[in-house]
């Protein structure tokens, strides 16, 4: 089937010398030329998104098992830096990035970048299509040296015999292989540059990425974020760590955006460590990312073998890569380093989230821990000249309902008493009474619609962080949990604690939520009616 005919203008448009484009719209009026892009730009449109599904769909678990099988097997010795098996797997990737026909990304028109002592790192180039972006970089790297045969300072066991290193690090590099062929697939490259790395001597002190960073193959100063793959073979309950989402401002949420297909249960640790050549660049101040799938006990072990990598694994984090890196590489403006990242620690991460809240006591009462044989908690404190006091509860009275609201459990009475608005009919069970009594009594301080507490953080801007979801309320009826993050509310964005409180506030009957928990977006709706909750209770 030929080209459509909206297909065949746009390709004649585009193909007319500038000098022609530009007579063609002068002579065209202004609606008429709107009318006319209309009739042309879909096209393009429908063609890039079936390009872009293409390019991610061609990131294949055999070719990266292929990749992996090469670069670990024993022909190479386990790729310890300057031996024969490490220039053969070197050779290797050149030829991969020379079939793909990626320009070369090292000095003198070279795929390698030598350093001293017999090391070289090996690089790719792929230009970005933006003339005011181009100049900007992505750099998408993973070490492809090993440790060989071992020894003390590296080797967990069997010094002496081959490691591999088919997770560490051969399946990064088939990682970034993969990826760089999807991105050579798009009929247009993304805005941005993006370099390819291969980095040499990275389990003996991260020679490679620091030859590089002081000997840059393009300004430092227009590296926009660096992406570092480190052992991602080994996926194991579909969890991905992603270190380094608070190096830029607004990391995070974007890294979920490019889950919302593959699903991954992404772990974003705040530790910042030297144990890989991302590293290297978070020194100088750049955003940087390392995606892993943690340590194992082959690490390091002659066990770290091709066949006991997960390549179906693989496939998952590959396309994840290509969909972050693709759209790092598109994005208008660049993401910036965010300096607070050099003191933030998962230490930093737990006092942030603090220790749950003391609740509001709007009744001034205390109760049992278990419910009461015949029914209800039972109240064993009043507080002097409380709502409860005033009200005339004793000590021994048991809450069957609070505003209608069954009451069966501990929880039960404190989500009720939370949420409830003022005065709240309860229902109250008294030794003697043959009936409930049934009292209204006017509660202290507002209700809390959802049950919440929460946080803000210049890491993640226009974010609410739940630091503490109470029991039994309509946000732990829909599994609301600490930790999750609240990005829009009834589809509205949320910039600051007073525009959330509102939100809650106005929502009539529910309210929408778009959560994210782990890197996985979800919509949750919380119903706000009170019948609707009693029912569920």
């Amino acid at each position: 089937m030929g080209p459509s005919r909206r297909h065949r203008k746009l390709s004649e448009f585009t193909a007319m010398p500038r000098t022609a484009r530009i007579r063609k719209v002068l002579a065209l009026s202004h609606l008429a030329f709107f009318v006319y892009l209309l009739s042309v730009a879909w096209v393009p449109a429908a063609e890039r998104s079936a390009a872009l599904r293409a390019a991610f769909e061609s990131i294949q678990a055999n070719a990266l098992q292929t990749h992996v099988d090469y670069l670990a097997d024993d022909e190479l010795e386990g790729r310890l830096p300057g031996t024969e098996g490490s220039r053969k797997a070197g050779e290797y990737l050149k030829q991969r990035l020379k079939a793909l026909k990626l320009e070369p990304g090292g000095p003198d028109g070279s795929y390698f970048q030598p350093f001293a002592p017999n090391y070289r790192n090996v690089l790719a180039w792929l230009e970005g299509s933006d003339p005011d972006r181009k100049q900007e970089v992505v750099i998408v790297g993973a070490h492809y040296d090993h440790v060989g045969r071992g020894c003390p300072r590296t080797s967990r066991g069997g010094i002496g015999e081959i490691h591999n290193g088919a997770d560490d690090n051969a399946s990064g590099c088939a990682a970034v292989l993969e990826v760089a062929a999807a991105l050579t697939l798009l009929p247009e490259p993304p805005a941005r540059s993006i370099l390819f790395a291969f980095w040499d001597a990275e389990e003996f002190g991260f020679h490679g990425s620091i030859h590089w960073r002081e000997q840059p193959t393009v300004p430092l100063d227009d590296v926009a974020a660096v992406v570092t793959l480190d052992m991602v073979g080994r996926l194991r309950n579909d969890e991905l760590f992603i270190f380094g989402s608070r190096t830029a401002s607004g990391f995070r949420r974007f890294l979920a955006e490019q889950n919302r297909e593959m699903a991954l249960r992404l772990r974003f640790p705040w530790d910042m460590r030297s144990n890989s050549d991302h590293y290297i660049f978070f020194e100088r101040n750049l955003p940087v990312l390392l995606l892993h799938t943690g340590i194992h006990d082959d690490y390091h072990t002659p066990r770290d073998v091709a066949s006991a990598v997960d390549s179906e694994g693989m496939q998952r984090v590959s396309r994840y890569v290509f969909r972050t890196v693709y759209e790092m590489a598109e994005r208008a403006e660049p993401f910036q380093f965010r300096e607070p990242s050099r003191q933030e620690s998962e230490y930093v991460r737990s006092r942030r989230m603090g220790r749950p809240p003391e609740l509001p006591d709007r009744l001034g009462a205390g109760w049992e821990k278990q419910p009461a044989a015949e029914g209800g908690m039972r109240l064993d404190r009043i507080v002097f000249d409380s709502p409860a006091h005033q009200a005339g509860l004793r000590p021994g009275d048991r809450v069957l309902q609070v505003a209608g609201r069954p009451i069966q459990s501990a929880d039960d009475l404190t989500g009720a008493l939370l949420t409830a608005e003022s005065p709240a009919e309860v229902a109250v069970g008294r030794t003697g009474e043959p009936e409930p009594l049934r009292l209204t009594i006017p509660l202290r301080g507002d209700p809390w619609r959802l049950g919440v507490t929460w946080r803000r953080d210049d890491a993640e801007p226009g974010t609410t962080v739940l630091t503490y979801v109470a029991p039994s309320t309509p946000a732990a009826h829909v599994g609301l949990e600490r930790g999750d993050r609240i990005y829009l509310a009834d589809g509205k964005e949320i910039a600051s604690d007073e525009a959330f409180v509102a939100l809650v506030r106005e929502a009539e009957e529910a309210l929408e939520l778009l959560i994210e928990r782990d890197g996985q977006l979800q919509i949750v709706t919380v119903s706000l009616k009170p019948q609707e909750f009693r029912r569920a209770a």
